[in-house]
């Protein structure tokens, strides 16, 4: 027989699922999700309890999400301990974790492209050239997504340039 869940572990598993699809892990996921559900500030203790993990990995983790300032240091008057809150604003933390992970995958992904470019066209590898060529503008169209998505829809620079490396992808 299952025993029934709390509307907040339902998020908080739900949200642990989808971590690393955003390139977070399980655990950063579900101490976001528990700090954003929180109506008070929890410290690592606590977070710790709720999540049925270790204190040394609850703080690893809440580390790594102040890095993607995603997750924020408080103060909690009277208290000697660290009180942890979760950004609140989704939209920031869409962006913040989207580029994150571009700069994890993206950014090495074009730097290998540009590489294997100078060497071949040093080389006169022209074939190569082209491949490389080609690959490198549409890498070019998915960074220009990222930085309009981190940018906001109305940053008209950033939305021109999709435009216009989409054109030459024609």
């Amino acid at each position: 027989m299952h025993s029934r869940q709390s509307t907040q572990d339902i998020f908080i598993e739900g949200w642990g699922r989808l971590g690393p699809a955003w390139g977070i892990s399980r655990v950063m996921a579900e101490i976001y999700a528990l700090l954003y559900v929180s109506e008070q500030p929890l410290t690592l203790e606590e977070m710790s309890r709720t999540l049925k993990t270790s204190r040394s990995n609850v703080s690893t983790n809440v580390r790594q999400l102040l890095d993607l300032s995603v997750v924020h240091r408080v103060i909690v008057r009277g208290e000697r301990k660290d009180y942890y809150t979760a950004e609140e604003d989704i939209t920031k933390v869409a962006k913040l974790l989207a580029l994150a992970k571009k700069r994890k995958e993206l950014d090495p992904a074009m730097d290998i492209v540009e590489t294997t470019l100078a060497s071949a066209a040093g080389s006169g590898d022209e074939a190569t050239v082209r491949r490389m060529e080609e690959l490198k503008r549409h890498m070019e169209f998915v960074n220009a997504i990222f930085q309009a998505f981190a940018g906001g829809e109305s940053d008209p620079k950033s939305l021109a340039n999709v435009i216009r490396v989409k054109d030459t992808l024609s």
